[in-house]
């Protein structure tokens, strides 16, 4: 269970300080002038990417260590955060509060981040004039009429007024770049739903030797 709560630990310290500055980096960062539209929401597909991972790494790590801890007979408990707690020395305190600090991060994240994605209109890729106006619709067009060498399509117009390629926006690739979002969701969907199972089963009855 000690190598579960140390990656517990690990990734939610780590991911806190991340996720607070690339939201900030999302909304413009310390840049002078305003990014372009399509740099952003490019930015917002990366965090969104990550904070799926993190929330699926975390979720599962948390529903295996209540699963060995109900097998031993404890209540349900998330894992402690090592750095301030040890096998021996619990606080409900620090262990529920860093829970809620991990868990309000990665939602916060995930709604920051999706919603800066949710921008993006796909573009053909040296195009200022999207496929279609909507979210989905631009996708479906996409779709519809494929590609056959890339790069093809753009979240978002790489091009500026004057027709020169903006940086920093990212390939719209078909099937991988929504897919890889997918891939990441259903692991984490996967995990709340293993977690409530093993929360709710009834604790074991340990005999004395």
């Amino acid at each position: 269970m000690e190598p579960l709560a140390k990656l517990w630990t690990w990734a939610g310290h780590a991911f806190v300080p991340l996720a607070i500055g690339w939201a900030f980096y999302v909304r413009g960062g310390l840049d002078t002038a305003p990014p372009p539209l399509g740099a952003l929401v490019s930015r917002g597909y990366w965090g969104l990417l990550l904070s799926l991972v993190v929330a699926s790494l975390m979720i599962w790590v948390c529903a295996l260590y209540v699963r060995a801890a109900r097998a031993e007979g404890h209540a349900v408990t998330p894992p402690p955060n090592t750095t301030f707690e040890t096998a021996n020395g619990r606080s409900m305190l620090m262990t529920w509060g860093s829970t809620i600090v991990f868990a309000l991060t990665i939602l916060g994240a995930i709604a920051v981040f999706g919603v800066r994605y949710g921008d993006s209109r796909i573009h053909a890729w040296d195009a200022r004039k999207p496929l279609a106006d909507g979210f989905l619709s631009s996708r479906l067009e996409a779709h519809r009429h494929g590609c056959a060498h890339q790069p093809c399509y753009a979240v978002a117009s790489r091009m500026d007024d004057a027709g020169k390629p903006l940086g920093g926006v990212v390939e719209y690739i078909l099937y991988v770049s929504d897919g890889m979002l997918l891939a990441a969701t259903l692991p984490a969907a996967a995990g709340v739903i293993y977690l409530l199972f093993v929360t709710s089963r009834k604790r074991p009855l340990l005999l004395a030797p």
